[in-house]
C-alpha cells in the first residue's frame, strides 16, 4: 500500500477500500496465463466455452438437441444402434426386485405380492408393459431425449391387488418455459424448487406439446412425491438431462451426408453407360435429346458433330478408413463398443473383445447404480410399499433389493475357471458370484438342494455333484442309503 492510499484511508476508509478492490482486479487481469487451453490467441478462436451453469447451457439447447437426436435415431443407423445397445445392456430382461427379509417363510408372501404386481401389464397406465418393459422404455427415452418422467397413479383396478399404476412420459411434458421466481420458490425448466433449493414439484402439460392439440395445453404443478425424474446427471446442480449422443450429433449427420454423396456419385456413374456418336457421313440423322434426368443403363445416340464430355472429379481414397474412424468417434460419444455399434467383428479376438466388454460393463453398471436403480427402481419400491400398506397387502415397509440381469460371458470355458479359483482362494464368496450373474443365491441354493435330494432318492449320480464326483471325473459313489463320512472322519 502506497503513502497516497494510506493518506486517503485516513480521511475516507471507504475510498481506500474501493481503491484496494480495484487494484486486486487489475492485478488479476494483468496476470500471465500459464495454460495454453485458456489462451485467447488465434488458435483458441474455435471455442464457445463459458462459465455458465449446466441449466443455463441446456435452457435454450435442450429442445433442439432433443429434436435433432430423435431425427437421427429415426433415420441414422448408428444413432438407432447406439440407443438400442444401451437399452438392451442396461435393462436387458429387467432389473428384478427381491425382498430383503431374513426369514424365508416371511419373504415368500412378500415376494409373491411384488411379483404379481410388477409382472402384470395392468401396472402400465397405457396397458402395454410390465415393470421390466417400463424400465427399458424409460431408459430408452432418457438416452434418446435426455430425460424420462414417471408419474404415480393410484387406481383401484380389479386386475391389481395393489392400487398402483405407472404413467411414463417423455421429457417434453415438462413445461420448459417455467423459469424464475414463483410459488414461494423458483422454477428451472419446469422443475419447481422451494426456498431451500429442494424439489417440490414438476410443471407437467396435460398432453404432449408435440401433438396436434397438445401445444396449447396448460401445465399444472404435480407434487414431487408423485413423480420420478430419470436423467443422467453430469454436473452438480443439473436439473434436466441431455441426449446421450449429443457429442456425436454433428459427426453422425456429416458422416451420413458423406456416405449419401458417395452413393449418389456411384449411382450417377452407373447410369450413363456410354454414347453412340454418328459418323461424319451421317450428319442428317437426328440424334436423341440428352435427358435432364439420368436413369440406370442409359445409352443415348448423338448425331454427327455432337460430343459429350464428363466432369471427372478426383476420387477420394481411403473411404473405409475414414468411415471407420468416424464410427469409432460415434461409439466413444455414446459409450458403447465399436463392435456393438456397427456389428463389425472383423478384427475382434477374445482378448480385445473381453477388454471392450469389461469397459462397457463398467459404463453400464455406473448408469444402473448411479441413475436407474436409485431413482426409478427404489422410487417404485417406495410407491409399492405405500400402496400395498394402504390395502393391507403388507404390514410394514419392505426394503427391496434390485438385481440386474446376468452378465453374458464371452467365453465361459476361459472365464469360469478363474471364478472358481477365486472363490476357492477366499477372494470372494459364492453368493457374490451368483448375484453378479443376476440370480438370487438363496433361490439357487434351494433349487440345488431340491435337485440333489431328488437325485439321491433315486440313486442317480451326476458329474455336477462335487461331493460325489471329483474334478478328474472319478466317481465317489456309495451304495444307495450308505452314509457319507463327515469331514475329518477316517
Amino acid at each position: 500500500m502506497s503513502w497516497l492510499d494510506r493518506t486517503i484511508g485516513f480521511f475516507s476508509p471507504e475510498a481506500e477500500a474501493r481503491r484496494t478492490r480495484a487494484r486486486v482486479v487489475t492485478d488479476r487481469l494483468r496476470a500471465v496465463n500459464g495454460y495454453d487451453g485458456a489462451g485467447k490467441g488465434r488458435r483458441n478462436t474455435w471455442t464457445r466455452g463459458s462459465d455458465s451453469s449446466a441449466n443455463a447451457e441446456s435452457r435454450a439447447a435442450l429442445p433442439l438437441l432433443r429434436a435433432r437426436h430423435r431425427e437421427l435415431v429415426r433415420n441414422n443407423p448408428y444413432a438407432a444402434s447406439a440407443v438400442r445397445v444401451l437399452t438392451t445392456n442396461i435393462v436387458g430382461t429387467g432389473i428384478r426386485p427381491s425382498a430383503l427379509v431374513s426369514d424365508a417363510e416371511e419373504k415368500k408372501p412378500l415376494q409373491r405380492t411384488m411379483l404379481n404386481w410388477c409382472e402384470s401389464t395392468a401396472i402400465d397406465y397405457d396397458g402395454r408393459h410390465n415393470l421390466y418393459g417400463l424400465q427399458a422404455l424409460a431408459v430408452r427415452t432418457a438416452v434418446e431425449s435426455g430425460d424420462a418422467i414417471i408419474v404415480r397413479v393410484t387406481d383401484r383396478d380389479p386386475a391389481l391387488k395393489v392400487p398402483l399404476k405407472l404413467r411414463l412420459l417423455e421429457g417434453d411434458y415438462l413445461d420448459h418455459t417455467k423459469n424464475g421466481q414463483m410459488n414461494g420458490g423458483y422454477a428451472v425448466q419446469g422443475v419447481q424448487f422451494n426456498a431451500q433449493h429442494q424439489r417440490v414439484g414438476y410443471w407437467l402439460h396435460t398432453s404432449h406439446p408435440g401433438d396436434a392439440l397438445g401445444g396449447f395445453s396448460a401445465s399444472k404443478l404435480t407434487p414431487a412425491a408423485d413423480v420420478i425424474h430419470l436423467f443422467e446427471m453430469l454436473r452438480p446442480g443439473q436439473v434436466r438431462g441431455v441426449p446421450r449422443g449429443t457429442a456425436a450429433i454433428m459427426r453422425m449427420k456429416n458422416l451420413d451426408d458423406y456416405q449419401d454423396a458417395r452413393i449418389e456419385a456411384a449411382k450417377s456413374a452407373a447410369c450413363l453407360v456410354g454414347v453412340v456418336v454418328e459418323t461424319e457421313g451421317d450428319n442428317d440423322r437426328k440424334g436423341d435429346v440428352l435427358p435432364e434426368k439420368l436413369e440406370p443403363g442409359m445409352f443415348p445416340r448423338l448425331k454427327g458433330g455432337e460430343d459429350v464430355r464428363f466432369n471427372n472429379p478426383p476420387s477420394v481414397s481411403g473411404h473405409g478408413e475414414f468411415v471407420s474412424v468416424e464410427q469409432h468417434a460415434i461409439a466413444i460419444a455414446y459409450g458403447v463398443p465399436f463392435a456393438a455399434l456397427t456389428g463389425n467383428l472383423e478384427r475382434v479376438n477374445f482378448s480385445s473383445g473381453r477388454m471392450g466388454h469389461l469397459e462397457f460393463t463398467r459404463n453400464v453398471e455406473q448408469y444402473r447404480w448411479a441413475s436407474l436403480i436409485p431413482t426409478v427402481c427404489q422410487g417404485v419400491g417406495e410407491w409399492f410399499n405405500q400402496a400395498a400398506m394402504l390395502v393391507g397387502e403388507i404390514k410394514q415397509p419392505v426394503r427391496w433389493e434390485w438385481t440386474p440381469p446376468r452378465r453374458e460371458m464371452i467365453d465361459p470355458s476361459r472365464e469360469i475357471p478363474p471364478i472358481v479359483d477365486m472363490v476357492r482362494a477366499g477372494l470372494g464368496s459364492l453368493s457374490e458370484q451368483i448375484r453378479s450373474m443376476g440370480f438370487e443365491p438363496e433361490d439357487v441354493f434351494a433349487e440345488i438342494k431340491q435337485e440333489r435330494d431328488s437325485l439321491n432318492r433315486d440313486g442317480i449320480i451326476v458329474t455336477t455333484d462335487a461331493g460325489r464326483v471329483s474334478d478328474a471325473g472319478v466317481t465317489q459313489a456309495r451304495a444307495p442309503g450308505a452314509a457319507y463320512p463327515e469331514p475329518g472322519d477316517e
